[in-house]
């Protein structure tokens, strides 16, 4: 035995018993997870084991070559021990508090104007204080607290080369360590109340906004198991991901991650993981329900702090009644799912929404639930199950045979789609929500790239939240409503309701809903504006709109914040497919926007339509109109490809083929960006097509003079749940399409109208079309004129006599 191991043992023989002490891996040793030590590592096992000195001899005795130094750890473990530890800057420090380091342990080493003190803490202040490192003060000394501290045996050097290996230096009794002198205590209170403002940890659970009680209690429990459990430092992977694992298993939620973030964080031995990302995130989404669960996490706790006193006294009683009560608690659950089932679907016949309401309230609270919305979404989610799953293998996907997205507003308004219009108060949000009713609920064409476009008619619900009927009355009288439109409103309505707006889209079929405003109607609302799960409801809204009810086209008007963003959580605008802000255009857009205008800015588009805008202007009758805007910079020459092919078609007038379109020098595209230009102009609405293979014609889809460009009717579609279809309450066909050249003649051919009741309902469709064109102002002639038509017919003879003879 060399006299180094000898002299390291007689030390150890001498430690007083009542500590948690530890043999320390030399530098360049292998510890269990296979990583070398740097020197002061303990034996993994005394992390959560307390051995006393002779249990340290033993190990020393049978692996000298191993263990060549002896720690100690700090805390509640070592009856309050805390070691100053002096990395820096001794001389300054000794100055300062010299006279309260005399008579405390001491520990030396080769590193110059450096040491560690040994006090200890006084009971009752255990649960008050809290350790910190290096970086935390830039004062040149860290405080070791729940960590381990070396005091005896080999020093494996200073990292930066300054202070070379050699041994630890011990001076002084530990069988009398002073207590900690006053500014010690002070500045370790102090950093235990930065753990709440500054580690994410929370100190007032009634503050916190939780569903229930039980995961507000769950975090301070852990909080406080975690405040006396030690990092490990090197080669303490399982020790860190048991503890993750242990959170997890009750608190998956970013609460808890941020609770394992903020403990891992302490542990110095791993700044470097911190260097560029938290490490805790991707492992924390692989955690899964296991064996490890909070009764892991207490025994570490208790292992630092027998009896339980990491907890206070509140908190001890609330985990001694669970874990008394836990299987009368698991076994008195309430209601069951099929009880429950049945008595929401029972309440959602009631005719009173606020009868539905308290309905649901009751079961909710014997079902032992926080409120009534979670009664909805169980009933929700049952329905959508009973339903059947829409996904499957790609290729099922592709192949179903699922209604394609059709436009209110051609490329403006997708149905099934959902719009958030925001903007500041008086900004003219509603307004702007109105005039876009007016457009469906008239079929009054709209300007879509500088042209006006046919908008599919039908009608509209309106869906008030926070106006009285005396204001929404003069609201419509002011944009020139009559009481034929067909517009209904409802008032005091929450988006709460899934069920009763399920219902009332099945009823009336609307082609536009409207909810005026989101904050006004999300009454009720468990959730603060600001938190995700806020936006709950509309994500519901998006994803069953053509599922859980009829297809239509949902606007939610919002109010902005301060700084002109919508207000709230950043969900409300990921949750909808267009986002739109409303606001006062600034004076360089007066020119090309007109005083007393409003500037709309698409802010989120699917269609991918960002960046785009609209203006909103009154007319000199007080109403409003609503089209889009053309910036000086969009006057000139179109700069995609697909903006060349829509003005080469719109200034054809007439069909043409994806040949001409390929040689024509105004699109300059390639033939395949051609090709995909055309479908997605088509998706959009704004073309369509006819014919096949290279005989297949596009043409721009246009509202002509005194009305839509050629209609055809489309059929009632009844069934519940895929809205591809629907009659307005009054009775009238909808214009959804324009009809070819050919097929709007007088009945040239006797053969494109074979049924006498669809004559009379194009008539209908016409006549109401020209009479919303004459209130903006539009020509009333005939659809085509007897020239227009013969030059349409000899254009068309010629292209197919050119390709045959090709």
């Amino acid at each position: 035995m060399s006299r180094a191991t000898q002299e390291l043992l007689n030390f150890v023989r001498q430690l007083p018993e009542g500590m948690a002490y530890a043999p320390i891996y030399c530098a360049g040793s292998k510890l269990q997870s296979g990583k070398e030590s740097k020197g002061k590592a303990p034996l993994e096992r005394s992390h959560h084991q307390v051995l006393n000195p002779a249990d340290v001899a033993l190990q020393i005795e049978r692996r000298p070559d191993v263990f060549q130094a002896v720690g100690v750890f700090t805390g509640a473990r070592s009856a309050g021990l805390v070691i100053l530890d002096v990395d820096r800057n001794l001389s300054r420090l000794l100055k300062k508090w010299g006279e309260t380091l005399e008579g405390a342990p001491k520990v030396t080493s080769t590193k110059a104007n450096a040491a560690k003190y040994l006090f200890r803490v006084p009971e009752a202040l255990w649960g008050d204080v809290k350790g910190f490192g290096l970086s935390d003060t830039g004062a040149g000394y860290e405080v070791l607290w729940g960590r381990q501290g070396l005091l005896y045996g080999a020093y494996p050097g200073s990292s930066d080369g300054k202070a070379p290996a050699g041994e630890y230096g011990f001076e002084g009794d530990l069988e009398a360590i002073p207590e900690a002198p006053a500014w010690l205590l002070a500045e370790m209170r102090e950093h235990a109340g930065k753990e709440v403002a500054d580690g994410g940890f929370i100190k007032n659970r009634k503050a916190l906004d939780f569903s229930d009680r039980d995961p507000a209690e769950i975090a301070e429990i852990v909080q406080s198991a975690l405040k006396v459990i030690p990092g490990q430092g090197a080669g303490s992977r399982d020790h860190w991901v048991k503890v993750g694992m242990a959170i997890h298993s009750e608190l998956p939620t970013d609460l808890g991650l941020t609770l394992w973030s903020a403990w891992s964080a302490e542990d110095p031995e791993f700044s470097q993981e911190w260097a560029d990302s938290n490490p805790c995130e991707e492992v924390w989404k692989s955690f899964r329900k296991g064996p490890v669960s909070l009764g892991t996490l207490f025994w570490m706790a208790d292992q630092q702090m027998p009896g339980r006193l990491w907890l206070s006294e509140d908190l001890r009683k609330v985990v001694s009644e669970a874990e008394q009560d836990r299987v009368q608690r698991f076994i008195s659950v309430g209601l069951s799912h099929k009880e429950i089932i049945a008595r929401a679907e029972k309440a959602m016949l009631l005719e009173d929404p606020s009868e539905v309401q308290h309905t649901l309230h009751e079961i909710a609270m014997e079902a032992r639930y926080r409120d009534s919305s979670a009664i909805s979404r169980l009933l929700i989610a049952h329905r959508e199950f009973k339903r059947g799953a829409q996904g499957g293998s790609l290729r099922e996907l592709l192949e179903a045979d699922v209604s394609p997205i059709e436009y209110l507003i051609p490329e403006l308004l997708p149905k099934p789609g959902t719009l958030l219009l925001h903007g500041r108060g008086g900004c003219g949000k509603t307004m702007a929500a109105l005039t876009i009713a007016k457009h469906i609920a008239r079929g009054t064409p709209f300007s879509v790239r500088g042209a006006d476009v046919p908008v599919e008619q039908g009608s509209v619900l309106w869906l008030n939240g926070d106006q009285n009927s005396r204001r929404i009355r003069k609201q419509f009288e002011d944009l020139d409503f009559v009481a034929d439109d067909p517009v209904r409103i409802e008032n005091k309505v929450s988006m709460l309701w899934y069920d009763w707006f399920i219902e009332a889209l099945k009823k009336h079929r609307p082609k536009l809903v409207v909810w005026d405003s989101v904050t006004a109607c999300m009454r009720g609302c468990a959730y603060d504006q600001n938190k995700a799960e806020y936006a709950e409801p509309m994500y519901w809204y998006s994803s069953e709109n053509g599922e859980s009810f009829p297809a239509t086209t949902i606007v939610f008007i919002h109010h902005a914040n301060k700084e002109g963003g919508f207000r709230g959580t950043t969900a409300l605008e990921d949750a909808v497919d267009i986002s739109m802000a409303i606001r006062r255009p600034e004076k360089k857009e007066l020119e090309y926007i007109g005083a007393g205008s409003r500037l709309i800015t698409i802010t989120k588009s699917r269609e991918g339509n960002e960046g785009k805008q609209l203006k909103l202007t009154q007319q000199d009758d007080l109403t409003f109109s609503l089209a889009d805007v053309e910036t000086p910079e969009d006057q000139s020459q179109p700069a995609s490809v697909v903006d060349r092919v829509l003005v080469r078609l719109r200034e054809s007038g007439r069909p043409l083929l994806r040949t001409q379109l390929n040689a024509d020098p105004l699109c300059g595209g390639k033939v395949e960006a051609i090709r995909k230009a055309l479908e997605r102009l088509e998706d959009r609405g704004l073309v369509r097509s006819s014919g096949q293979g290279r005989s297949k014609q596009y043409e721009a889809v246009l509202a002509r003079a005194g009305g839509v460009d050629n209609v055809v009717l489309k059929p009632e579609d009844t069934s519940a749940g895929t809205g591809s279809g629907t009659r307005t309450n009054l009775d009238k066909p909808e214009i959804v399409r324009v009809l070819t050249s050919e097929e709007a003649s007088e009945g040239e051919t006797g053969q494109t109208r074979t049924e006498p009741d669809k004559i009379e309902a194009l008539s209908e469709a016409v006549s109401l079309q020209r009479n919303a064109s004459d209130e903006t102002g539009q020509d009333s002639g005939s659809i085509f004129t007897r020239e227009e038509r013969s030059e349409a017919e000899l254009s068309t003879l010629m292209e197919e006599a050119a390709r045959l003879w090709d």
